[in-house]
């Protein structure tokens, strides 16, 4: 009788949890709504502080799942082959250590070679170190803390799920690829010209370990990538952008499994079905850039920290110190790993000393991963000084560290303006990079987010919820704080990209919270309603990402507040709008700029979208007719001062078909007067 209290508070705790979760989620609902109004942003903050606080209280006692095994100790059922695996282990990994140290030198002797023999040696040390730390862990015939207590096993409804949303994702970034985004970012098509020039079109192909696009300076690698889809499918703008797509499909695999790992199957449905279909990642996921490559290396790194740390599997540190090490090959934002990933050791020697001093060892094979990874690509940036952090640190809104309570006054002036704007940025204000044309993430998203960081502070001794917080917090203070490109206003989202998976495991794990909490109060036979609610709001985040991205955004000039920006995108906008129509008349055309277009005509973007149209700039009316081509077709364009030659084109060219072409909010950009093949006349017309 004396266990009836406690079991009393333990159902009365868990249904305050059942309804007190839902109430926060409203709160912050409300409090994220009005930070639409300046006026009120004020209590805005209040209610989202309140909200935080109301999840805390919430769930502060949800079931995470631990990363350290409960056994310190191995249980090896042979030690006389636990010595000689191990040895056999250290002769291979020696070979790895020889073979990285080869390809550096490889390198150095001849910087040119495209591949040549140190990226095969690089390989080698690969696959060498992956042997060796295999093999070395495989010595421990019975793996402790594979499976935390309550971790379910996976099941066959799981693995299809898992397996719907991989192909969903891929879905919404590959489908109609080459005309959504509509907008056409330049430096999408110069990502192609750079790969065709260094691997296609000249007489040697550019060395795979250095960096390419003068003023850039990319690594090579992810231009290789590109002129291989391009090599292999044709020049076409949806084949530049598909290697971001894949890329980013295929980060839903590590995040799932990172996320499940921790808080179960229910956050990690939702967060990686976010993942999917959030507008924000699927848009960069579209897009011909490397910025959505670093969140599938980084999600991959910490999985394998994660669950390395359970394991004590030396094969799991490798492997994520090898998926860092090969991100130094993409996109600049991961530059900031090796300073996450540091403060993340001394976060485990300080805070969890007594588990963490059975990890020297791993730790160091997360080190030797890395570098083997990074292989000769570190060799090029040694001898090229002040290129690895040189982009970052021209862009760098404050560079020091204060020296004196001024100086401290000045920076938190400096900053903090960025960093409200950026927090704005989740859901308020709209993106500013030119890039993407919206906020960061939906109002109930961005309440989710809210309540999910909190339950992450809340727990932060929790390794996994420290490693997330610090990768999270970590890019929106350096990538969307410090570096600013100059006359630009924040947010740049361009810049968060490596955050994208601290923001959808936050988004989930109010999700999981929940669903636990209300699993525990429930008898079984009424599980069922979690998954219902669970889907439920999935498919209406779904539908209304979804149908806003791909039927409502458009790449708006007017929501920039930097008139430079502003001004370009203007540009952008006709150039894009120009090359897309003159694509959607085809091959079989003329074009003809009658007068001068007051933007620049960009024939790249247009060779991406159409090959073989002849086009003739600056064409006088008064000068005379055009000689025919036979079986092609002429369009007149008149642009913004040229209108008054409409007339006279017309008389010369009768037959024609004139149009308002606008851009996809129905603003007039340019007319234009078509003439079907078929009716051009085949000698030239008196004036």
């Amino acid at each position: 009788m004396s266990e009836i209290p406690g079991r009393r508070k333990y159902l009365s705790d868990v249904t305050r949890a059942v309804w007190l979760g839902p109430i926060a989620f409203a709160v912050a609902v409300i409090g994220t709504e009005l930070l639409n109004h300046e006026h009120l942003r004020l209590l805005a903050i209040l209610l989202l502080v309140t909200a935080g606080v109301l999840a805390v209280v919430a769930w502060n006692d949800s079931p995470w799942f631990g990363v350290f095994p409960l056994d310190r100790k191995d249980r090896v059922a042979n030690a006389q082959l636990l010595v000689k695996r191990r040895k056999l282990a250290l002769a291979i990994v020696a070979a790895a250590v020889v073979s990285s140290a080869a390809s550096h030198i490889a390198f150095l002797a001849a910087p040119g070679a495209t591949f040549g023999v140190a990226g095969l040696l690089w390989l080698a040390s690969i696959g060498l170190i992956l042997a060796g730390a295999r093999l070395f862990g495989g010595a421990d015939l019975a793996r402790n803390g594979d499976q935390p207590p309550g971790l379910p096993m996976w099941s066959l409804w799981e693995a299809a799920v898992v397996a719907s949303l991989v192909v969903l994702a891929l879905a919404l970034r590959v489908w109609d690829l080459g005309r959504v985004p509509f907008n056409i970012y330049p430096d999408e098509v110069m990502t192609g010209v750079v790969a065709e020039r260094a691997y296609l079109s000249g007489p040697t192909a550019a060395p795979v370990f250095s960096t390419l696009w003068s003023g850039i300076e990319l690594p090579a690698l992810w231009f290789a990538i590109v002129a291989g889809a391009l090599k292999a499918c044709g020049i076409g703008l949806a084949v530049v952008r598909l290697p971001a797509a894949l890329f980013g499909a295929a980060t839903v695999l590590p995040f799932y499994a990172l996320v499940r790992n921790v808080w179960g199957r229910i956050a990690a449905i939702a967060g990686a079905s976010l993942m999917a279909f959030s507008a924000a990642n699927v848009h960069y996921g579209r897009m011909a850039l490397n910025n959505i490559t670093t969140p599938f290396f980084w999600t991959t790194c910490f999985f394998f920290i994660v669950r390395g740390l359970r394991r004590r599997s030396l094969a799991d540190w490798t492997l994520a110190g090898l998926a860092a090490g090969v991100s130094e090959h993409f996109y600049y934002g991961t530059r900031l790993l090796p300073f996450i990933l540091i403060a993340f050791i001394v976060y485990l020697l300080v805070v969890h000393w007594t588990e963490a001093r059975d990890y020297v060892t791993h730790i160091g094979a997360l080190v030797l991963g890395y570098l083997i990874g990074f292989g000769p690509l570190l060799s090029y940036f040694m001898t090229h000084r002040g290129l690895y952090y040189g982009r970052g640190a021209s862009l760098m809104t404050w560079n020091h560290i204060p020296t004196s309570w001024q100086d401290l006054q000045k920076m938190w002036n400096t900053l903090w303006p960025i960093m409200s704007d950026n927090l704005l940025g989740i859901s308020t204000r709209s993106a500013q990079d030119i890039m993407y044309f919206a906020p960061l993430l939906l109002v109930a998203e961005a309440a989710l987010l809210l309540v999910g960081v909190a339950l992450l502070i809340w727990r932060w001794r929790h390794p996994a919820a420290f490693l997330l917080l610090l990768s999270g917090l970590g890019v929106l203070f350096v990538g969307g704080t410090l570096v600013l490109y100059p006359n630009s206003s924040p947010p740049m989202l361009a810049h968060w990209t490596p955050a994208f998976p601290f923001f959808y495991a936050a988004i989930g794990l109010p999700a999981g919270a929940w669903a636990a909490s209300v699993r525990r109060s429930l008898p079984s036979r009424a599980n069922w309603i979690t998954s219902a609610v669970t889907l439920l709001g999935l498919m209406t985040l779904a539908y209304a990402n979804i149908h806003f991205y791909f039927f409502r955004y458009y790449a708006n000039p007017e929501s920039l507040r930097s008139d430079r920006y502003k001004a370009a995108q203007r540009m952008y906008e006709v150039q894009t709008i120009q090359s897309r129509y003159m694509a959607s008349l085809g091959a079989g055309y003329r074009i003809i700029v009658v007068g001068k277009s007051p933007y620049p005509y960009d024939p790249e973007i247009t060779r991406y979208l159409v090959n073989g149209q002849e086009y003739i700039p600056s064409y006088n009316p008064e000068a005379g007719s055009l000689t025919p081509t036979p079986g092609k077709g002429i369009a007149f364009l008149f642009f913004p001062g040229s209108e008054q030659h409409q007339e006279k084109i017309r008389e010369r060219y009768p037959g024609g078909k004139a149009g308002d072409v606008c851009n996809p909010v129905g603003r007039h950009v340019f007319y234009a007067y078509v003439i079907e093949p078929e009716i051009v006349p085949t000698h030239s017309q008196a004036p």
